[in-house]
């Protein structure tokens, strides 16, 4: 794949409760930003990432994971106040987005991710696991009507920005995703064994 542009989930953070203002004056919270980890990055962006010193050492200080409940010890107690007091920064969805808005290379961005995930948990009856993760598809899902509706995606709306991105590759019209997760085992080995991935 040849690209002008890093392919970076990024957007505001509006929400409550990740950016910790102790970062502030380093990481001011207009250059807070969001998105998925999977990232494609060009040669430029990747060097930016390599060679930060300044980023990367306040998110070490300032951003940390809150436990998750169903990791939490003692599960058998409730979790404690304080550690929902906590700032819930999750690092690979803040770090590469925040630095290169902080480096001024969000206009140098296709701003969307390459990965495909599905995030409609809504009929999951786990309350804790629903929206935390997307979608794992098993065997029986893996069909070539699955396959062709990822690729037949050709565009993305961002609900927090109020937007609609139709997916190009050097400025051509294009599906917007190259990869998808979460499969299990059994259904990433249907898709290997099966010809369907190929078509269009």
């Amino acid at each position: 794949m040849s690209a002008s542009t890093s392919f970076v989930d990024s957007f505001a953070d509006t929400k409550q409760g990740r950016y910790n203002p102790r970062m502030d004056p380093i990481i001011p919270v207009e250059n807070w930003r969001k998105g998925s980890q999977w990232a494609v990055l060009i040669k430029k962006h990747a060097e930016v990432v390599v060679y930060d010193d300044v980023v990367l050492p306040e998110f070490k200080k300032h951003c940390r994971r809150r436990p998750l409940p169903e990791f939490w010890r003692d599960w058998d107690k409730p979790i404690p106040a304080e550690a929902w007091k906590a700032h819930n920064c999750i690092p690979d969805e803040h770090y590469v987005q925040t630095l290169l808005a902080q480096n001024g290379l969000e206009e140098e961005l296709t701003r969307r991710s390459v990965t495909h995930s599905a995030w409609d948990l809504s009929s999951s009856k786990d309350r804790e696991r629903r929206g935390w993760h997307p979608v794992t598809y098993k065997v029986s899902d893996a069909t070539p009507a699955l396959i062709k509706s990822i690729k037949d995606i050709d565009n993305i709306y961002y609900e927090t920005e109020y937007r609609r991105e139709w997916c190009t590759s050097n400025e051509r019209p294009a599906p917007c995703f190259l990869f998808a997760r979460k499969f299990t085992r059994g259904a990433g080995l249907k898709l290997l064994n099966s010809s369907f991935i190929a078509a269009r």
